[in-house]
């Protein structure tokens, strides 16, 4: 038959405490460790879920903010493609330029010139895509974007063809007769002219609006910032409240300990006492 041990009131009391100095110990060890507070929803519910619903805000701002970074560079691609467009509309005018005083073969090879410029532009306005979405081909592409974590808050980019018929710029031998006369060569200067204003202004618009998305990809990475602040301190535990915490444990464990040797040697000796007085 095994003996049951019997612990007297004070050692009980003295064990008891043990167990709650421990487990406090091993909170404020846990909390260091790992930064946090709360780390189930078990320690605190509501502080939990509503670090939660911030974390959850955040990762869709996150989210929209690849997004809007994705279109900026779509638009940084087609403002990249009009300044090309644009020089070789300057190129063609340029050309159109020097046949007033050119005659002959000199002319003649300004005319082949002019036309090869003109499906050049072309084929550099085909290849003007970002993730195949091109703004400026034809028929042109729109960059549909989402400004944020809600449905419905988007900015919608319009593209506008810049291939050389949208530009009216024609063919040298063709629609401006060979530079055939001064009238001719006006002609096409003028349609040149026209053309680099529309694409300038349509550089002017795509600029604009990849303002606008920088402005709002620089708000949402505060915005998610300022979010995930607020998750972590209602989660983040206090370091020096935990340190001194962890501290104030293991004293109290000492003196526990220390007052549960002394209890012991106590009874220890009442019972030596009563033994020698039989």
């Amino acid at each position: 038959m095994v003996d049951t041990i019997a612990l007297s009131p004070s050692s009980r009391l003295t064990l008891l405490e043990r167990i709650e100095i421990a487990r406090e110990r091993d909170e404020a060890s846990n909390r260091l460790a790992t930064g946090r507070r709360i780390n189930s929803i078990a320690e605190e519910p509501q502080d939990f879920l509503r670090a939660r619903a911030l974390t959850a805000r955040v990762n869709s701002l996150l989210d929209a903010k690849a997004n809007i970074g994705q279109a900026i560079s779509s638009l940084e691609t087609t403002q990249v493609g009009l300044e090309a467009v644009e020089k070789f509309t300057q190129q063609l005018k340029g050309l159109a330029y020097a046949a007033q005083s050119a005659t002959g073969a000199e002319k003649d090879a300004l005319i082949a010139q002019f036309d090869v410029t003109r499906q050049q532009l072309d084929k550099l306005v085909g290849d003007v895509s970002y993730q195949g979405t091109n703004l400026i081909a034809d028929p042109a592409d729109s960059q549909r974007v989402n400004l944020n974590d809600k449905p419905g808050n988007d900015l919608v980019v319009e593209g506008q063809a810049s291939e050389i018929a949208n530009l009216n710029v024609g063919t040298a031998a063709t629609d401006y007769n060979n530079f055939a006369s001064q009238t001719d060569i006006d002609t096409a200067i003028a349609d040149i002219d026209t053309a680099l204003s529309s694409v300038r202004a349509n550089a002017s618009r795509i600029g604009n609006n990849a303002a606008i998305l920088t402005t709002r990809e620089t708000f949402t990475q505060e915005l998610a910032d300022t979010l995930q602040a607020g998750a972590d301190d209602l989660l983040q535990a206090d370091i020096n409240a935990e340190g001194a915490r962890l501290l104030a444990s293991k004293i109290r464990d000492d003196l526990s300990l220390s007052g549960q040797r002394i209890s012991a040697q106590s009874e220890s000796l009442i019972v030596e006492l009563v033994r020698s007085g039989q």
